[in-house]
């Protein structure tokens, strides 16, 4: 009996860190997927990745890119031509229902790499940036 208690204890904690695990690889997944589109000045494919409210923000950030001049549109998309980033760690709070993804930015004409946050929200199976720090 005691043997069977030891075995359904130990099979909980591999699924939850199972669970764990799953949430940070789809927490990095909705990251990078996110930073990919926003580091290219792609606003309206970034939202997609975002809270609603945190998509209104970036809808009209995209508004105003469209509503600028040609040539000043070039020169913002050419302001972050080059711009990379990497993932440094990610951290999951499944009780809060949160998440914060931390990387470093790298700008063409800027030394060394900034070090930047990204934060999400938790919702069943989904992960939705809710900003950035």
């Amino acid at each position: 009996m005691k043997r069977i208690l030891i075995l359904t204890a130990a099979l909980f904690c591999l699924l939850g860190l199972a669970a764990c695990q799953s949430s940070g690889k789809r927490v990095q997944a909705t990251a990078e997927q996110f930073l990919n589109a926003f580091y290219a000045g792609e606003y309206g494919e970034a939202a997609v990745f975002c809270t609603p409210a945190y998509a209104a923000r970036l809808s009209k950030v995209s508004a105003f890119q469209r509503a600028v001049p040609e040539e000043i549109a070039q020169k913002m998309k050419e302001a972050v031509n080059g711009t990379s980033f990497k993932i440094v760690s990610v951290e999951v709070d499944e009780e809060a229902g949160t998440a914060v993804v931390h990387y470093a930015l790298t700008v063409p004409g800027v030394e060394g790499a900034v070090t930047k946050q990204l934060r999400l929200q938790l919702e069943g199976r989904t992960a939705a940036v809710d900003g950035i720090e």
